[in-house]
């Protein structure tokens, strides 16, 4: 425990203020349809946001916010990376789900379940193409998109619905955890700080409603890394080096595990040398261009099958 370096409290404050450098602006996008519910809970709400010119029908990119699973918005700045598909000719859709401590996981994941069949189900209203679509996620977020679409066409995992689906063909995920087994093997490996000592409570034990170290095989159904097969659609994998939430052996470890297990290519890896975690700069133009590139291609790519 000596050697266990813990990112004071205030520094994690710092750290996720700066997304406060970024600014959501949306009055521009001249048609979008905002707060239309895919369920009964005032959580389960989505914004669409369409391209400005085109009839479509439009290739949807999904977006689910972070926050620990406990907060977070749809409408919040860390929608300011993927509005941009706007501009790309993607019709965007930003999601809420329900958040911790009124739910457990699996109802979150649901939740992502469920605004894919109501898109599907509305495709043709909002101009959408259910059929090309792409999950984006960040944190938290990125977690829930990874597992709904590692676990496409899998009845365990449909949330009981059995009207169509969107078609998931890519996915982007943005500092997510993808084994909660190994948070802090992997920082123990590479030194860095985090922001949690061993031992203590985890929001993984919140979502879960049981100290998940007592259940071990419970985690398999959590773990994206676990949910892994040669199915699941290609996958874009965003990390900064220096995370203190997420270890950035999370991403590594899931590049390696797609290529084998799914295919060489069918993961990409972009590893920051200086990003900590929900960083600004996922939003600079670098950024933005690896990551449209990955979709424009996968989209493509797939789009026959």
């Amino acid at each position: 425990m000596d050697n266990i370096k813990i990112m004071p409290p205030e520094e994690v404050g710092k750290m996720f203020a700066r997304l406060g450098e970024l600014t959501l602006d949306v009055s521009g996008i001249r048609r979008k349809f905002l707060n239309c519910q895919y369920g009964e809970d005032p959580k389960q709400a989505l914004d669409i946001y369409l391209p400005n010119e085109g009839d479509g029908p439009f290739p949807v990119l999904f977006f689910a916010h972070g926050g620990g699973w406990s907060g977070g918005s749809r409408n919040d700045t860390q929608l300011v990376t993927f509005i941009e598909g706007v501009n790309r000719g993607y019709a965007v859709v930003s999601l809420s789900y329900r958040l911790m401590p009124a739910i457990r996981y699996p109802e979150n994941l649901f939740d992502i379940k469920a605004a894919l069949h109501w898109v599907a189900k509305n495709a043709e209203t909002y101009l959408l193409d259910s059929n090309r679509a792409a999950l984006a996620g960040s944190s938290a977020g990125a977690h829930l998109v990874m597992m709904a679409a590692f676990t496409q066409g899998q009845p365990a995992f449909g949330g009981g619905y059995d009207s169509p689906t969107c078609k998931v063909l890519a996915v982007v995920e943005q500092f997510g955890p993808t084994d909660f087994a190994k948070f802090h093997t992997h920082y123990d490996e590479s030194g860095f700080a985090r922001a949690q000592a061993p031992g203590a409570p985890s929001a993984l034990d919140t979502l879960l409603g049981v100290k998940a170290e007592s259940i071990q095989n419970l985690v398999r159904f959590v773990n994206p890394i676990d949910n892994v097969h040669p199915g699941i659609p290609p996958v874009l994998i965003q990390h900064g080096k220096y995370d203190p939430i997420i270890p950035y052996q999370q991403g590594v470890e899931l590049y390696e595990k797609i290529n084998a297990v799914a295919g060489e290519g069918m993961a990409e890896l972009d590893i920051s040398e200086t990003f900590l975690h929900a960083d600004p700069g996922y939003a600079a133009q670098e950024s933005l261009d690896t990551i449209f590139g990955f979709l424009d291609r996968s989209t493509k790519r797939r789009i026959s099958l």
